[in-house]
């Protein structure tokens, strides 16, 4: 059967019947279900996701009679095809085993195309980009109302804007402006606020000649954002303005003689709105080569320093060394690019921008910054798409800039050749991601902020490591203070300390919880902390409502997703250890693989910083991605899997152990397992382990429901 999501909700028979649909609220609940296909959606969400608000008493067993209909109506449309509709747990489960899904297509279509541009196949990306982006037919679930997976069907919606992005970009650097300009032209008067459309209008009026209108395409964005939502356009956006102001005129209009300003006329600067198309200053000619064009001014194209950031002393030092090293390529000299990783949350950005902002003053040549979107809701930039915007930013035109990524990273690196600048990388994938974008002139410097150890740029490109780890206890609290009030944490320093221990420490933890404080002036500190110490349902409370982005679990979710599956089924059981750390061979227990095979799997969590790698082949989880990978694991590991996995974890427990020394203090008699003669040869530190499995050892065979 054929299921479509990418425009009306539409199901179809392998034999080309459309199968009719048989209500709303049925509708509804397949939206929910094919949102999540291949995923086992909890009957509790499903209610959610057919009734908006106050569901009946008899909710539930609506739902289930539901799921009959639904699975009884593609029964009869479609006798010989594969089942669809699957009970599974507490839930149901669409499957696509032998059935197809639009947005599945749409999604793998997607990411063949990002594989041919990343491999300098420009053409062909733009081929598949066309191919996925045709298999819409208007908004995700067009008509339908799914409030309560609506991120699933915005996510789409998002997906589908940034590849029509993507694919444009491309098109432009292939030099196709003037086929592009009608499409753009749509675009924007359908997504008004969408900074990057308009900015690929004006490069592809600025390609077809019309640059003026290019400079009216801009001004009206500019007035808009300035009306609706009181900002201005992003640095590149203005960057590209300058550009355009700075070329167009020297080329459409001759410099005259009698149009010269006069020798006391002030250096021409950056205009705060559109001016009347004037004449450059007069400047003696080349004797020979084209007209000299103005340049813009040095790029700074840094994000705001954040008022609240605090601490991170000894970071800022290492950064600060960068600033020592002598500007010159002799051997010896200290590495200039520092790849600055850390968990989701931990205040890497944070960190970069702030040392940047401070470190202005020694980068006269200006600041490059980029969002290369490594984890994030949409697709890692290729690197010639960046090395494009810096491009500009450097005063090369748009239609000067090379079409192969090798050209226009041998560009970039010619311009950077003798400035001093620096250049910020956030949010990197990985090393590939980066190295086109490094500058080769000693006299820059590049901080690379990323979720994953970069070990290849540390390897074979000389970067200098830094760790970032969650703050220290005060600098935490100073933290909370200076969003919610100091004031407030003077008065309940108790309640204080308990909410940056249940906040883990992790400064976008932190901030949520401080600004929601913030928003309620008469709530105690008290009562906040004894809602985020409810486990159950302390991510949930670490979100701002309104802005999807700033959660903590929408964090999490990025890394996770970014995982290979082995790795994902690993975290999600590594929840089921009620421990402070878990060693290589407990982890082999838990997915019943040798631990040769499960060590390289357990080290790339590490990597990732999503496992804290300890001594002696021992690894941690932090309590806040404990409670996430719990969530994962309740979601999408079946109770068979999660009860078997608990057993056998008990049974390592229990009958293995992997030191010939005894711990030095050795449990007392009364310890429920000290008659345990297996257990003498354990560590001092995994004592604390047994001790905490003790009772999930005992019940874990009766438990009929694991968790």
């Amino acid at each position: 059967m054929e299921f479509r999501i990418l425009g009306p909700l539409e199901v179809w028979t392998g034999d080309g019947r459309r199968v009719p649909s048989e209500g709303s609220r049925q509708e509804r609940l397949l939206a929910a279900l094919l949102l999540n296909a291949d995923v086992s959606v909890p009957v509790a969400r499903l209610v959610d996701a057919v009734w908006d608000e106050r569901p009946p008493a008899t909710a539930t067993r609506q739902v289930r009679n539901l799921a009959g209909v639904l699975r009884r109506r593609f029964a009869e449309a479609d006798p010989d095809a594969p089942p669809v509709l699957l009970t599974d747990g507490r839930g149901y489960r669409i499957t696509l085993t032998g059935h197809h899904l639009d947005a599945r297509a749409f999604t793998d279509r997607l990411a063949l195309a990002r594989r041919e541009a990343a491999a300098g196949r420009s053409p062909a990306a733009v081929d598949g980009l066309r191919e996925a982006l045709a298999l819409w037919r208007g908004p995700a679930l067009d008509g339908l109302a799914v409030d309560a997976d609506a991120p699933g069907a915005v996510a789409l919606d998002e997906l589908r804007l940034t590849a029509w992005e993507e694919c444009l970009d491309l098109e432009l650097a292939l030099g196709r402006h003037r086929a592009a300009v009608p499409e753009l032209t749509a675009l924007v008067v359908d997504h008004p606020l969408r900074e990057r459309f308009t900015g690929q209008l004006m490069r592809a009026l600025h390609g077809s000649g019309r640059a003026p209108e290019g400079l009216t395409a801009y001004r009206r964005f500019a007035e808009r954002l300035a009306d609706e939502l009181g900002l201005d356009p992003g640095p590149e956006l203005r960057a590209l303005h300058l550009e355009l102001l700075a070329t167009e005129p020297a080329r459409a209009e001759p410099v005259r003689p009698e149009a010269a300003p006069t020798a006391a006329a002030p250096a021409a600067t950056p205009p705060a709105a559109v001016p009347p198309v004037t004449a450059p200053p007069a400047a003696a000619p080349p004797a020979a080569g084209p007209p000299v064009e103005a340049q813009p001014p040095p790029p700074a194209q840094l994000p705001p320093a954040l008022p609240t950031f605090v601490g991170r002393g000894t970071e800022l030092r290492v950064l600060d060394s960068l600033l020592a090293t002598p500007a010159t390529g002799a051997t010896g000299a200290a590495v200039p690019v520092c790849a600055l990783s850390g968990p989701a949350g931990v205040g890497k950005t944070t960190l970069a921008v702030d040392w940047a902002h401070r470190a202005r003053d020694s980068f006269p040549d200006g600041q490059l910054y980029a969002d290369l979107h490594g984890y994030s809701v949409s697709a890692p930039l290729d690197p010639h798409t960046v090395l494009a915007r810096f491009l500009r930013a450097l005063g090369v035109p748009g239609d000067r800039i090379p079409a192969a990524p090798d050209e226009a990273a041998a560009l970039y690196r010619s311009l950077l050749a003798d400035r001093r600048l620096l250049v910020v990388l956030d949010n990197a994938r990985d090393a590939e991601q980066v190295r086109p974008l490094l500058p080769g002139a000693p006299a820059c410097r590049t901080v690379v902020t990323s979720r994953t150890r970069l070990d290849g740029l540390t390897a074979r490109n000389g970067a200098r490591p830094l760790v970032l780890d969650v703050l220290p206890a005060h600098q935490a609290l100073r933290l909370v203070a200076l969003i919610a009030g100091e004031h407030r944490t003077r008065a309940e320093p108790h309640a204080a300390a308990e909410l940056t221990n249940a906040c883990g420490r992790l400064p976008l933890a932190l901030a949520i919880t401080a600004s929601r404080l913030a928003a309620f002036p008469g709530r105690s500190l008290a009562d906040h902390a004894a809602e985020l110490l409810d486990a159950e349902h302390r991510l949930s409370a670490l979100q701002i409502d309104g802005d999807a982005t700033s959660a903590v679990r929408a964090a999490f979710d990025l890394s996770y997703r970014s995982l290979p599956a082995e790795a994902r089924s690993l975290l999600r059981l590594l929840a089921l250890a009620p421990a402070v750390g878990v060693s290589a061979g407990a982890a082999a227990a838990l997915t019943d693989t040798p631990t040769a095979a499960v060590q390289p799997v357990l080290d790339h969590l590490a990597t990732a910083h999503l496992l804290t790698h300890e001594d002696r082949h021992r690894y941690r989880l932090n309590d806040l991605l404990r409670l996430y990978a719990a969530e994962r694991c309740t979601a999408e590991t079946g109770p068979a899997e999660r009860r078997a996995a608990l057993e056998r974890l008990s049974s390592w427990y229990l009958h293995h152990a992997d030191s010939p020394t005894p711990p030095p203090s050795p449990p007392g008699a009364d310890h429920p397992w000290s008659r345990g003669h297996h257990l003498i040869g354990l560590h001092l530190d995994e004592w604390v382990e047994v001790d905490r499995l003790a009772a999930l050892a005992a019940c874990a065979a009766q438990a009929p429901d694991a968790p």
